[in-house]
């Protein structure tokens, strides 16, 4: 199989997962949404409740997570193109592993940040 065509399969297979995990997130959002719309109709004391606790939970708590995961990823990345030292295409992974390492940092500053603000908030 010629790279271009694996790299189009390797594309199209990413993307039909993508696109599954996030129909699966709707469809738990949907029955999230369809729970407390009758919570609300049954006893809007208890679902006041309910709304305050998913408001923290939904805090950004897998952003550290996914950013050490892409930092990892990127890395890698830089690793297996040294590795392998072929100069045409250590320029590819490294320009490639940019994305991962640029999107991990930015996540894990943007983390950093809410749980100083979150901590400032507390004292």
């Amino acid at each position: 199989m010629p790279a271009t065509e694996m790299i189009m399969v390797i594309a199209v297979a990413a993307a039909a997962a993508l696109t599954l995990i996030h129909l699966f997130r709707l469809a738990a959002a949907a029955a999230m949404h369809r729970t407390i719309r009758r919570m609300i109709e049954k006893d809007p004391a208890v679902a006041e409740g309910l709304l305050a606790q998913l408001v923290t939970d939904s805090g950004s708590g897998s952003d550290d997570r996914t950013a050490v995961l892409l930092i990892g990823f990127g890395i890698a990345m830089v690793i297996a193109s040294l590795i392998v030292g072929d100069p045409s295409w250590m320029h590819y992974a490294i320009a490639g592993a940019a994305f991962p390492l640029v999107l991990g940092t930015a996540l894990w500053l943007r983390h950093m940040v809410s749980v100083r603000r979150q901590r400032a908030g507390r004292e």
